[in-house]
């Protein structure tokens, strides 16, 4: 007797508002590696969705990494989406904003669906680092003080500086200002950064 071996192929979906997912895959792939010299599997947003209600974003760049995690219906198995194709999913979800987006992944194919429109891409094939609870899981740390202050001001230090080169900072304490290293050029700069008060 002749037996007939099937082959499961990973049928997956998953829904989310489309404003929601933009501003998931906008957020999570400023985190992606988009250098000259990227690595193939960090050129890319990884999605997941364990059916616990919510969609999880991820992307590193070796140097940052960054998690977000929204509402959503339904399971996605781990998925990496090349950048390129980040891309495409933000401008046909821009379009379709108020529009529930629906992600539907057979094997490696992933086809995102929103009010009416639709786009098909494939799936990247690399391995994906396995480290982002370890490295995020902040009960397993000692907190040693938090400062909050606002991104937009410290960006500016970065154009000061210029690009590819390392700005320090210097934590003096809670509620005390940040003080800010910044390269030797031409100028030389004494900088502090206030700590935000959150409300």
């Amino acid at each position: 007797m002749d037996t007939i071996e099937q082959t499961k192929t990973l049928t997956d979906s998953v829904s989310v508002q489309g404003l929601t997912l933009l501003e998931l895959l906008e957020g999570s792939s400023t985190h992606a590696d988009k250098g000259k010299s990227a690595l193939h599997a960090l050129n890319s947003v990884q999605l997941e969705s364990k059916g616990e209600g919510e969609l999880v974003a991820r992307a590193t760049d070796r140097f940052r990494l960054i998690e977000g995690k929204v509402e959503g219906e339904g399971t996605l198995s781990p998925s990496l989406i090349a950048l390129d194709d980040v891309k495409r999913i933000v401008d046909l979800v821009k379009g379709n904003k108020l529009a529930r987006v629906s992600l539907n992944r057979i094997g490696d194919l992933l086809t995102v669906s929103a009010g009416g429109s639709s786009l098909t891409l494939n799936l990247m094939s690399a391995n994906y680092p396995a480290t982002f609870n370890d490295l995020l899981n902040k009960s397993e740390r000692e907190c040693l003080g938090e400062i909050s202050f606002n991104p937009a001001y410290f960006a500016d230090y970065g154009k000061i500086a210029g690009k590819g080169n390392a700005v320090r900072v210097e934590f003096t304490g809670e509620r005390k200002p940040i003080i800010v290293h910044l390269p030797a050029t031409k100028v030389e700069w004494r900088a502090l950064l206030m700590p935000m008060r959150v409300i």
